[in-house]
């Protein structure tokens, strides 16, 4: 096969990663605005509340382009399956994109901008969903239970994005409520948890030894399981905190089971690991506020700015650094800025503790905190997807 004219349409992860990046710090700057102008008293001129459009946003818009350009990439190897062509894989994520941004243009515009935004990001989700499902159909793979649970999650977001319709075409907020916990606790809590699940006992056999792998079945149906019935029972309104508290020691004997402490011989391996302890520490803020209350949304940025964001930063920088054939090292500048991504979702998870009038300060200091952190990042990586391989090897 031909390579292609430019580095960037060389393999799913690099046309995908790109605009995702990008997007990542975009959606930051907005927010970080909406933070500062709230400092004043104000808020951005939206035609929405900016909360709703913050959780559409960055639920769908911060992670699917990255879980496009992974799976896309490491979903054929998996599966065994022939990899996708490239008119898929780049149509995917010029329809997320520019389904994000007509959501985004309708939620400072309104009228029709919103649903368009809706119909033309559901198409490209729907998009990756079927195209993942393509894969597992053409699988040679024996193995292909971490494949379909993904497959099960990415129908979850479906699930998702008809309630975000329901949402815009009636304006019952109910929908953004079912949105929200099915996107969270159903599609994106699970798709981390799979891949961590195949992914960081691999990793830590391949740097640490001795070291044996350990991740049983029965390990993967109770984190997903976990998951979704920590989704369902949110959107019961049902009390959820025996199930965070049993989640929340199951999550700290993984990091320690998995290796946690040894996994600090190794910086881009501690990486994912420091990212995953993030979980441990979320639930046992979910119990704790299903009992005494008193932490706002401090248990729900733990998992979604304490892990997610952490997370991201410490999977898309390895798969970047070994899909360019560069060395499997977190650099010292990388490792600093892993770093200060923890510290700045502590901050986050810290204001949400503090009385309600000493919170704007600390949340924008946060946000431009991670605008930062975002633009930094990204100015180190765009290159490597515009770049054919330093090894030389196609991809």
């Amino acid at each position: 096969m031909p390579k292609p004219v430019f580095s960037v349409f060389a393999a799913p992860h690099r046309i995908a990663f790109l605009p995702g990046v990008l997007l990542s710090i975009l959606l930051l700057a907005g927010w970080s605005g909406e933070m500062l102008a709230r400092l004043s008293g104000g808020g951005l001129p939206l035609a929405m509340p900016a909360f709703q459009a913050h959780g559409f946003l960055m639920l769908f818009g911060f992670f699917p382009l990255f879980m496009t350009g992974f799976l896309l990439t490491a979903g054929p190897r998996w599966l065994n399956a022939p990899p996708p062509g490239v008119l898929l894989y780049l149509s995917i994520p010029v329809l997320i994109l520019s389904g994000i941004a007509l959501f985004a243009a309708g939620a400072a515009c309104g009228g029709r901008w919103l649903l368009s935004g809706w119909l033309v990001y559901s198409f490209g989700f729907a998009g990756l969903a079927v195209a993942f499902a393509r894969l597992i159909w053409q699988s040679r793979a024996m193995e292909r239970r971490h494949a379909l649970t993904v497959l099960a999650a990415l129908l979850a977001g479906v699930a998702a994005l008809a309630c975000a319709g329901f949402w815009l075409l009636t304006g019952d907020a109910r929908g953004w409520l079912w949105m929200r916990d099915l996107a969270l606790w159903g599609f994106l809590l699970p798709v981390f948890l799979t891949v961590c699940h195949r992914m960081l006992p691999f990793f830590t056999a391949n740097a640490v030894a001795p070291y044996q792998a350990w991740r049983p079945w029965w390990l993967l149906a109770a984190m997903v399981g976990g998951s979704w019935a920590h989704g369902a029972l949110s959107m019961a309104d049902a009390p959820s905190w025996p199930l965070d508290a049993l989640m929340a020691v199951l999550f700290a004997y993984i990091s320690w089971r998995w290796g946690l402490c040894a996994s600090l011989q190794v910086r881009l391996l501690a990486m994912l690991h420091l990212s995953f302890a993030w979980l441990a520490a979320g639930f046992a803020l979910f119990a704790w506020q299903g009992v005494f209350g008193g932490l706002a949304w401090a248990p729900l940025h733990a998992v979604t700015v304490g892990f997610f964001l952490t997370m991201v930063i410490a999977f898309v920088s390895r798969v970047s650094l070994g899909h360019s054939g560069r060395p499997l090292q977190a650099a010292p500048w990388l490792w600093r800025l892993y770093l200060a991504a923890h510290a700045l979702a502590l901050a986050r998870v810290l204001a949400d503790c503090l009385p309600a009038h000493w919170r704007g300060g600390l949340y924008a200091a946060a946000s431009i905190g991670w605008l930062l952190a975002a633009t930094l990042w990204g100015g180190r990586f765009l290159p490597v997807y515009l770049l054919p391989r330093s090894d030389g090897k196609p991809g």
